[in-house]
């Protein structure tokens, strides 16, 4: 993926390993950003990487959402439907996702739905409805104006627009869950050390993301359509992953890599994890 025009080095700083603190060795050059790996724990990440207040600008363009994971289902109007009523392929797999995921969470959590459900990363809301129709008391954080502003306007949910970290929440979720999400934070042990703090000690951690070593990353380099420097600045594999979240206290119990597997449907580079707090951490 190339780089759109509009961003230049003045939009872009270094950064360096969140988990090592040592700066990244050039795996890609996709000007003006590079895309490094950690010389210690292998961790890939972005650097230089858009700034806080560039990657808010991209966040808040009314036209983020439109073509990706949403297709052309959802409005980006906060007083409109949440669906045009067009089943487009991208909006059949965001219904099949929120399905299987929702009946994993069931089946991680061990009880039914009725407990309290924060989703970090909430986009325009539709799995947070979804949740809520289950049984769910449903709370979501999401860092794009336009999404928050829908799923609170449209959809009625308790949905905080901001980080995590600065997000007015209760401790104790039974369930928190991070949908596409952390690839885009800027520091993932931040953040998962605030879900840690979140989640109850008896609760469990959903989240899912693109990974570095599917076969898709692996055969395609530069042209993985995954790529993404502006917004996707972390790059992992299931071993990165179980690095950062033991050292936030969290322990990774299973990971869903089948494209056939509901709660991945479709998804030849992405994964599914589960984690659990670690007793005493």
């Amino acid at each position: 993926m190339s780089a759109p025009a509009r961003w230049s080095t003045a939009d872009t700083e270094d950064v360096v390993c969140c988990l090592c603190g040592v700066p990244g060795t050039l795996v890609h050059d996709v000007a003006p950003f590079g895309v490094v790996r950690c010389p210690r724990c292998r961790l890939v990440f972005v650097s230089p990487r858009l700034r806080p207040e560039a990657l808010q600008r991209l966040y808040d363009d009314a036209g983020y959402f439109e073509g990706g994971v949403y297709g052309s289902g959802v409005s980006t109007d906060a007083a409109a439907p949440a669906s045009d009523g067009r089943l487009s392929p991208a909006m059949l797999l965001q219904r099949t996702w929120t399905a299987g995921r929702l009946r994993l969470i069931e089946r991680e959590h061990g009880r039914p739905p009725g407990g309290r459900l924060l989703e970090v990363g909430a986009g325009y809301g539709l799995f947070l409805d979804a949740a809520r129709t289950a049984g769910w008391t449903t709370s979501g954080v999401e860092l794009s104006r336009t999404g928050a502003a829908h799923a609170s306007g449209a959809l009625g949910l308790d949905v905080f627009c901001g980080q995590v970290e600065d997000a007015p929440l209760e401790p104790g979720f039974a369930v928190v869950c991070a949908w596409d999400t952390v690839e885009h934070v800027p520091d993932p042990l931040s953040f998962w050390r605030t879900v840690r703090s979140l989640v109850a000690d008896d609760g469990v951690v959903l989240f899912s993301t693109p990974y570095w070593s599917s076969l898709p990353a692996w055969l395609l380099g530069t042209r993985w359509w995954t790529l993404k420097p502006t917004e996707h600045i972390w790059h992992f594999t299931p071993r990165t992953h179980a690095l950062l979240l033991a050292r936030a206290g969290l322990a990774l119990t299973g990971v869903v890599r089948s494209p056939l597997a509901a709660a991945n449907a479709g998804r030849l580079d992405s994964l599914v994890g589960v984690a659990r707090p670690i007793p005493g951490a």
